[in-house]
């Protein structure tokens, strides 16, 4: 049987770098490509279908699709054509803003070997698990106040909806947890995915055995309402070797609420934490301007689920060098300069 992993609700941070040696050392990287196609599902006249306001929406929903495609491309090298199946909500009611996933196949047998449709044709040569199928779906909540236009700056009482966007797609890629709130997977059989395996308590120990593959309850229970960034005492974490060593060594906080929030708890980071504070992956999300990158802490994550880092062109190590003697020309000439208003 298949699946589809969704989610969701959501906040961000902007960080600026520039002195003299980034600026020295910046060089293009080789870009990789996330095409998306879309399967408009909604009512005739409805949604993305609407004849009003479906072709902006339609057109907002590709421009995202493409700006992410850039944005993924700056960090990693993985190509491919992924299908979604996209469709409109309109409740007024509802915190969630936005929702997307991956079709999942589980295995028959225990293990981390959930079948990721999404990630499995990124990180696999384009191999298909869903065949001719949609890989994934996104849906958007049209009753929020959305800014659509990527080239107008978000005003206060709006909603960034590339912001939102690309934090559903990084979703689709496998920025999620399966376990559910009573510790079982959400599938009928025990497969569990790539982002389980690297759930953990406070010491560190593995909620899942990577050996048997079962699931500490225990540790699970106390963990999944710790709420860690909270002032708790509990909470689970992200140890990914990448992603720690982005962290200053530490472990990743997984946001973990004091009550179990479905759709949110364990899949997505705790941003009250020094070091995440307001990331892309973030749970919530606020009206204004919004981050449209990741973080280097979820640079870490998506490497440590398999993702491939983007990998400089042979032209481009030529430039770097070119870029590191000049910076080398420029410090050394300085001291130089230097050395002789001081005699």
């Amino acid at each position: 049987m298949k699946h589809i992993q969704n989610h969701t609700q959501r906040l961000a941070r902007w960080a600026w770098n520039s002195t003299f040696f980034i600026g020295c050392l910046a060089v293009p990287v080789a870009h990789a490509a996330i095409t998306f196609q879309f399967e408009y599902d909604d009512p005739v006249g409805t949604g993305f279908r609407d004849p009003v306001y479906g072709p902006a929406r339609q057109a907002a929903l590709n421009t995202a699709a493409n700006t992410f495609s850039s944005m993924f491309g700056s960090h990693f090298s993985n190509s491919g054509t992924i299908t979604l199946q996209a469709t409109a909500s309109d409740d007024s009611y509802s915190a969630t803003m936005a929702s997307a996933g991956s079709v999942a196949i589980p295995s028959s047998n225990p293990g981390f070997n959930l079948g990721e449709v999404v990630r499995t044709k990124l990180q696999n040569n384009g191999l298909d698990l869903n065949g001719d199928k949609a890989d994934g779906a996104v849906n958007v909540n049209f009753a929020k106040l959305w800014n659509l236009d990527l080239n107008t700056p978000t005003a206060s009482n709006q909603y960034d909806f590339y912001n939102t966007i690309y934090h559903e797609f990084t979703h689709a890629l496998g920025f999620s947890s399966t376990i559910g709130e009573s510790g079982a997977s959400m599938f009928e059989k025990p497969s569990w995915n790539s982002f389980d395996s690297f759930i953990t308590d406070k010491y560190g120990n593995k909620i899942i055995d990577p050996v048997t593959f079962a699931l500490d309850h225990s540790a699970w229970d106390a963990g999944k309402v710790g709420d860690w960034g909270g002032g708790g005492s509990e909470g689970l974490f992200f140890d990914g070797p990448n992603a720690v060593a982005a962290n200053g060594g530490h472990l990743i906080t997984l946001y973990t609420p004091s009550e179990w929030n479905e759709g949110s708890s364990v899949s997505h980071l705790d941003d009250r934490m020094s070091g995440i504070e307001g990331t892309m992956m973030s749970p919530f999300t606020e009206t204004g301007p919004r981050i449209h990158d990741y973080s280097a802490v979820e640079v870490g994550i998506l490497t440590d689920l398999g993702y491939a880092p983007a990998v400089p062109e042979a032209e481009t190590y030529s430039m770097m060098l070119a870029g590191l003697a000049t910076c080398a020309w420029i410090t050394r000439r300085r001291k130089i300069e230097n050395s002789l208003t001081n005699q």
